[in-house]
Parts: C-alpha cells; sequence; structure tokens
C-alpha cells in the first residue's frame, strides 16, 4: 500500500506540472476533440509515467563512500555475530523512545486509503442513484427508444446510452429536438467513459486539486463538442433561448452531462462565440507540449544503474585464515548437515512445530559452558560428534556442490569474485577436521533481548555494565596487534584510538555498531583512513563473532541492553 502512495504522489506531481503546460496553450483552444484527446492522455500518461524506468549509467562511487559511509551513519543494523547457520545482518530498528513516537508514515498512508475509501464509496454512490432512476423511471417512447422519465429529475441529462428527463416535462417539439440532438452526441462520443476514467482517477488522486480542475476542463470540452452538433442543425439565437429555458440551478451529478446547468451557461456561450482557432496556433502549442511532456515524463523515469548490494554477502562472506583476524575463520562451510543430522533436524522439528531450530558446529567440546555463561537464551535439542564417516560425507556434500560462491574483498566489499568450495577451501579436510567437530541442534527460548522492544540504556544508567570475555581493555588490545596497517596510512596521523560504539544484545550479538571517529580534510586525502576503520571494523566483528562473546548489562536485577563504546589503541597496530 505504500507503494501505491508513493506512485500516487509521482503521478499527481506530473499531472499538476503537465495540466499546468496545457492549461497555458489550450485553456482557449477551440478544437475540442484535440483537447479531449490531450486530457485523456494527460491522465493516462502521469498514471503510467512513474512506472518507466530509464537505465543511465552512473559512475561509481568512491569506496569511501560506498563504505565508509556504512560506518558513520547513524546506525549500520543489527549485526548477529554468531558463527551458526542464521549468522544474518538485520535491518536497523529505533530504540524504544523513538519507536514511542508518532509514526506520521503510517498516519498518511492511513488517511491516504480513507481518502480512496470514501471517494470509491461516493462513486458507487452516484452510479447506484444513475441505476435507481434508470430502473425506477418509467420509459418514454414518444420521446425516444432510449429516454427514461422520472419525477426525481429536474433538468436533462445522459448517462451511458440513455438520456433522463423529468416525468412532468412540457418540452415544445423545438425544445426537445434540441435537448436531443445535444444529449444524443454525448452519447455517441461516449463522453460518459471519459468522466468514468476521470473519475477513478480521482479516488486515486483525491488529494491533488488539479484532478477536480482536469475534470471541470474535460466536462467543458464534452459540452462544447455537443454544442457544436446542436448548432450544426439549429440557429445561435434558437439554441441560447432553449438553454435560457431549460437551464436550472442547482445539483449535477459528477458521472453524468446535464444539458443545461445555470453554473456552465455562461462558459458555454463564451466558446460558442470564441473564433476557431487557427491551425498554426494548434500545431506549434501541439509540438510544445509534447516536447515539455516527454521531456517531464523522460525525467521523471530516469533511474541511476547503480550496482545493487548483494543480499547473499552474509552467507558467502569468507575471512582468509592467514591474512585477516589473527587467524579468525567465517566460512560458509557450516550450512550442510549430514543425512544423519538431516534426519535428526526434521525429527526435533516434527516434534517442536511451534519453536525455530537452528543448528551450529563446533571444534571444542567447551560450548555448552559457554552458551550457559555468554548466550543466554539457547535450548539445546541436540548435541553429538561427529565421526569420522561424517565428516567425509560433509567433505563430499561440500566437493560435490558446484554453485559458486562470492568472496568480498576485504578493502572494498562492492568487488568480489565467485569461487567453489574447491577453490575457496583447497585443504577442506583439514577444515573440516578442525573446525567441525560437534554439532549442536538448539531453540531460542524465548529469553534474548532485543533492541525492537526493549529500551537501551546507556552505560551510567545501569547496575553493571556488560561484560566481554578477559575484559574490554584486552579485546581492544587484541584487535590492535592484530591489525595491520596499510603501507598508503602514515600511523603519525591516526589518531590515539579508532572509536566505536554498539549496543550489546548478549552473546555474540551486537547492534547499532557506529563509528565514532571523524577526519579533518578532503574526501580524496581520508579515503584511505575510512578504509583502514573499516578494516578495524571486521576484525572487531570478528573477535566478537568468534571469542569474544558478551554478557548483558544489568539493572534492577534484570538484564537489559547497554550501549558501548570501545577504544582501539593505535599505538599497538603494526
Amino acid at each position: 500500500m505504500e507503494a501505491l502512495l508513493i506512485w500516487s504522489l509521482k503521478s499527481s506531481a506530473i499531472l499538476a506540472i503537465v495540466f499546468a503546460c496545457y492549461y497555458f496553450l489550450f485553456r482557449n483552444n477551440t478544437v475540442f476533440k484535440l483537447r479531449r484527446t490531450l486530457l485523456l492522455l494527460i491522465l493516462g500518461l502521469s498514471c503510467l509515467a512513474p512506472l518507466f524506468e530509464i537505465q543511465v549509467p552512473q559512475e561509481e562511487q568512491p569506496v569511501i563512500i560506498q563504505q565508509a559511509a556504512q560506518l558513520r551513519s547513524s546506525t549500520i543494523g543489527q549485526i548477529k555475530l554468531t558463527p551458526t547457520k542464521e549468522t544474518a545482518i538485520q535491518p536497523h530498528s529505533l530504540p524504544e523512545e523513538q519507536a514511542k513516537t508518532i509514526d506520521w508514515r503510517a498516519m498518511i498512508l492511513y488517511a491516504y486509503l480513507i481518502g480512496i475509501s470514501v471517494s470509491l464509496a461516493l462513486l458507487l454512490f452516484e452510479l447506484g442513484k444513475v441505476v435507481y432512476l434508470k430502473f425506477t423511471g418509467s420509459r418514454a417512447p414518444e420521446m425516444g427508444r432510449n429516454v427514461i422519465a422520472h419525477s426525481s429529475i429536474t433538468s436533462p441529462f445522459s448517462f451511458n446510452k440513455t438520456i433522463f428527463i423529468p416525468k412532468n416535462h412540457d418540452f415544445s417539439g423545438a425544445t426537445w429536438k434540441t435537448i436531443s440532438i445535444h444529449e444524443q452526441a454525448h452519447i455517441d462520443k461516449k463522453h460518459s467513459l471519459d468522466l468514468l476514467f476521470a473519475r477513478l482517477l480521482q479516488s486515486l488522486f483525491w488529494f491533488n486539486p488539479i484532478i477536480y480542475l482536469l475534470q471541470k476542463d474535460l466536462r467543458t470540452v464534452h459540452e462544447a463538442q455537443a454544442d457544436e452538433e446542436v448548432l450544426k442543425n439549429i440557429g445561435f439565437s434558437a439554441y441560447v433561448q432553449t438553454l435560457m429555458q431549460v437551464s436550472l440551478p442547482g445539483y449535477q451529478l459528477p458521472v453524468a452531462h446535464s444539458f443545461a446547468v445555470i453554473s456552465s451557461f455562461s462558459k458555454r456561450l463564451k466558446l460558442m462565440k470564441t473564433h476557431r482557432t487557427k491551425l498554426k496556433t494548434t500545431l506549434l502549442s501541439i509540438v510544445a507540449i509534447s516536447l515539455f511532456s516527454f521531456g517531464i515524463i523522460g525525467w521523471s523515469s530516469l533511474k541511476g544503474q547503480e550496482k545493487e548490494p548483494d543480499s547473499s554477502f552474509n552467507a558467502s562472506l569468507s575471512i582468509d585464515l592467514d591474512t585477516q583476524s589473527g587467524g579468525i575463520r567465517r566460512t560458509f562451510l557450516r550450512q550442510k548437515l549430514t543425512t544423519d543430522h538431516q534426519r535428526i533436524l526434521e525429527l526435533l522439528k516434527n516434534e517442536n512445530p511451534e519453536i525455530d531450530i537452528f543448528y551450529s558446529y563446533y571444534s571444542e567440546a567447551n560450548f555448552k559452558p559457554y552458551f550457559d555463561s555468554f548466550n543466554p537464551g539457547y535450548n539445546p535439542l541436540y548435541i553429538g560428534h561427529l565421526s569420522k564417516e561424517q565428516k567425509d560425507e560433509l567433505r563430499k556434500l561440500h566437493l560435490e556442490d558446484p554453485q559458486p560462491e562470492r568472496i568480498y574483498d576485504r578493502n572494498d566489499l562492492t568487488k568480489y569474485r565467485e569461487i567453489t568450495y574447491q577453490e575457496a577451501f583447497p585443504n577442506m579436510e583439514e577444515t573440516i577436521e578442525l573446525t567441525m567437530n560437534y554439532i549442536m541442534i538448539y531453540s531460542r527460548t524465548g529469553e534474548g533481548l532485543n533492541h525492537i522492544t526493549e529500551k537501551i540504556y546507556e552505560s551510567d544508567e545501569v547496575d553493571q555494565l556488560p561484560e566481554v570475555m578477559g575484559g574490554i581493555e584486552k579485546l581492544a588490545k587484541a584487535i590492535a596487534l592484530d591489525v595491520k596497517i596499510p603501507a598508503n596510512i602514515e600511523k603519525s596521523q591516526l589518531p590515539e584510538s579508532i572509536d566505536f560504539e554498539f549496543v550489546v544484545e548478549g552473546g555474540q550479538i551486537i547492534s547499532h555498531l557506529n563509528l565514532l571517529n571523524e577526519l579533518k580534510g578532503s574526501e580524496k586525502k581520508n579515503k584511505p583512513y575510512y578504509l583502514f576503520f573499516g578494516q578495524v571494523h571486521d576484525h572487531l566483528r570478528g573477535k566478537i563473532a568468534a571469542i569474544y562473546p558478551w554478557k548483558r548489562g544489568i539493572k534492577d536485577g534484570k538484564e537489559v541492553l547497554v550501549r558501548m563504546k570501545i577504544s582501539i589503541p593505535t599505538k599497538y597496530m603494526l
């Protein structure tokens, strides 16, 4: 529904601009058939233009913007840093204090939908009234085959293929001839379809005043076309006299054409007396509005052809064992299951259909105390030791998988190359032997804290700060010792520490990870430094993901979310 609102706003803007051009060029033009066509085209193109997309090559954004902007943005999203199958970067959500504020986007959307509903209800009411008059009125064959007389009607009008007249009319032969020619012209030219089309779009653009002005002009054009047909058979003076006799004040149905309403009387007379527009003027106006309209529609349809972010980033990123994160390795080998463990997983899912079940591999047998201490909210359902046969099966599953995976450049996450499991892990047997000795299948107990629903506290608001295994100073020093300063970076130009803030959600889950450092100087000069900060950012994530889980903060005896700051000293970096 939000897409519908956005479409209507874009269409309304195009409608307003193009109709303004039309009104400036054609408001006094007497080629009414052309004006009718233009008005319908304006409506149609305004609806379709936002759906067009013209791809235009766009210069690749500098990496400093692509990568450093992530670090310096208000949040980078919730980052679930577990070496399990469920590892993912989750979309950012606002803290509780902000979540409680008024959601103006939702309110605007609801108001828009209510407006559509009311407008459509009015349209159905108008159509229902016409149907009621048709089926409760009496036919007047002496006046014509398609004429309906009804006591509720005060002035002649037509809709679709039917002419409606007052039941107790006293029209003379000449008067009725004039009325029937006029209304039959509306019928023959199918003006009712124009009004229905415009009326339906009015329901979608009900907030845009231009749609009402366009409908008014369309109705004026319809009446002018019908008047032209009448003047081919009846003199101007006689026609004016008939209009004056039949004209009545009051309401006319928006979906119908009334023969004579006082509110439009003077405008119709003016159009009938207006001199015909010269062909040259009309042609020049057509060229002008065509160029203007296609320019506006083309401009609104332009779309930069940017490289789309790859959604498989989290599943396929591999950090090389020898060159990054001091030996930490996050692999995509953890996504496959042996036949035995697949059977066990399906059995547990069948027994527990109401809960989500996950699995993870571990190299050591000490993961259960770790989960109890640092990752509350996990409920182990099955723990097993992988046999040699099961490891061989895992190796075979990966070797036989032809699907390539993406390995991303550690310095520029917009660049990657696709390789197979065999190419990524030439020593796959050794990798599996070292990292996949145990498997745990588990569920979540619902005890987890999440920044979507829970308040985020500052460090000075809690009774006990979150605790990282080994201490936060040891974590910061470990990251600094692992980081290698690139050759194009001058260590003397680095700040004393590279600072980040993040929210501890417990275990290996953090969110709202932000870079706090800001550099002065030109973008070109700062680019390598921000890229380096990005590497430090990755090391921080990798350390927490692998061996530095967190205990949650405590307030009033309860576990809570706490915003923490870490300063990574640059003096230890080589």
